[in-house]
Parts: C-alpha cells; sequence; structure tokens
C-alpha cells in the first residue's frame, strides 16, 4: 500500500483526526466507527509502578470490546521527556520505558486484532522534543545546512539579530522564537515553536521531512496500526 494513497482526512470524531487506513479494510470506516481514547499514562497501571503502561491497557481490551467500540485510540506513548504529556517526542519509533517496550505494544494490537478491536495511534508531526536527535543534529549545524533545514530557523532582527524574527506568540504564551547558541559557541539563530520551546517545530516545505514522516507512518503501519490521528493537523496545511 502507497502511504500517500492512503491518507485521508477525517471529519471530527472525538476531536480533529485524520486517519491512514490499511487497504484490506472499508475506506470511510472511520466515519460511524465508536472510538475509545486511552490516556497510557492514567488507564491502567499492571506494573504497579504507579504509571499506566501498555500492559495495562492490554489487560482491559476485553472490556472494551464489551463496549461495542470499533478501535482504540491511544494518547502518545512515544519516548519523550514528557514535558507536554508525551507530545514532546524525541523517538517516533519506540515506546517510552515509562509505558513498555515495542514487544509490549506487538501484545496489546494482537490482542485487540483477535477482539475485533483496530488500534489508531496519535501522531506529532507539527513539533518534536528538543531531545530529538534530529534537532540536536541542527543545534551542532551551521545556518543553512540540510540539518537546520529540518526545522524553521531564521535569522534574528535588531542589532546583531538580538529580537526575534517577528511577533508571533506561542499557544504557550511568550514569544514562539527562540534564540540558540551556534557551534562556535556566539549567539545565533532562532528557531520556531508554535507550542513550548522544548518543542521545535518542522520545516513541512522540506521533502526530507514528508521522508520522515513517511517511514514513521510504513514502522507503525507494518506493526498492525489502523490509522493515526494527527496532532495539530491544521498547522501543516
Amino acid at each position: 500500500m502507497s502511504v500517500d494513497t492512503a491518507f485521508t482526512a477525517a471529519a471530527p470524531l472525538m476531536g480533529r483526526l485524520s486517519l491512514i487506513h490499511d487497504a484490506d479494510t472499508a475506506p470511510g470506516w472511520w466515519r460511524s466507527a465508536v472510538i475509545y481514547q486511552v490516556y497510557p499514562r492514567s488507564f491502567r497501571d499492571f506494573s504497579g509502578d504507579g504509571i499506566g503502561d501498555l500492559a495495562g491497557i492490554t489487560a482491559e481490551l476485553p472490556q472494551l470490546a464489551e463496549l461495542d467500540v470499533d478501535a482504540v485510540w491511544l494518547s502518545p506513548f512515544y519516548k519523550s521527556p514528557q514535558r507536554d504529556a508525551g507530545y514532546d517526542v524525541s523517538d517516533y519509533c519506540d515506546v517510552d520505558p515509562i509505558f513498555g517496550t515495542l514487544g509490549d505494544f506487538d501484545v496489546m494490537v494482537a490482542e485487540a486484532n483477535r477482539l475485533g478491536l483496530r488500534v489508531i495511534v496519535d501522531l506529532v508531526p507539527n513539533h518534536c522534543s528538543d531531545q530529538h536527535v534530529a534537532f540536536q543534529a541542527a543545534l551542532a549545524a551551521p545556518a543553512g545546512s540540510p540539518e537546520r533545514d529540518m526545522y524553521i530557523f531564521r535569522d534574528g532582527t535588531g542589532p546583531e539579530g538580538h529580537e526575534p524574527p517577528n511577533n508571533w506568540l506561542s499557544h504557550f504564551g511568550g514569544p514562539a522564537w527562540t534564540r540558540v547558541t551556534g557551534p562556535d559557541g556566539q549567539p545565533d539563530q532562532w528557531y520556531l515553536h508554535l507550542f513550548d520551546s522544548s518543542q521545535p517545530d518542522f520545516n513541512w516545505d522540506n521533502p526530507a521531512v514528508h521522508a520522515e514522516f513517511e517511514r514513521v507512518l510504513r514502522f507503525w503501519l507494518d506493526r498492525g496500526v489502523s490509522g493515526f490521528r494527527v496532532d495539530v493537523a491544521h498547522a501543516l496545511v
């Protein structure tokens, strides 16, 4: 299945959904589906450490199936510093250890399939964590480099670029721009973050960003995911 041909913008269903659907399922199944959202951190703690986990979700899937839901939608469970409830992703292709492992995820999907449930996961493509390997590479690279072009870096205004590129504000308050220190230790460019300063925005005008997220989508589709809820989808168009 081509990821490009499988992308569908969904109508509002418990929030704005954008889904990738499997070629073997009826296109548009989500339009009439009952979708149960799960926030992994607080759903069920199976390990006893005080934090909900994937094993806890797996244990509760039979009960969700009894409710006649069609799909389970998981809020972020990816590796993350957890500055913004997991919406600051540092690795899109791994599970944060507080929730378990990729093996735990595979067991959960297999159990969901056995019960006739589909699994939808949150995708966060507008921004990532400042701990993501790509952003760390951008910080170490000079202005104008391919590494920086993965994000939205701009020169500042005013004397010696001390002011932000424009007057945009973060949704969390304050400027939507943060200045970085260059590889030479001197004040350098500014990067855009529409949310927290620890969440740099990706540059979706860069084909390399498209390719990276196609890789991420394929990774989870190959693990049995039926769709994605795209966070901040409106910012991508």
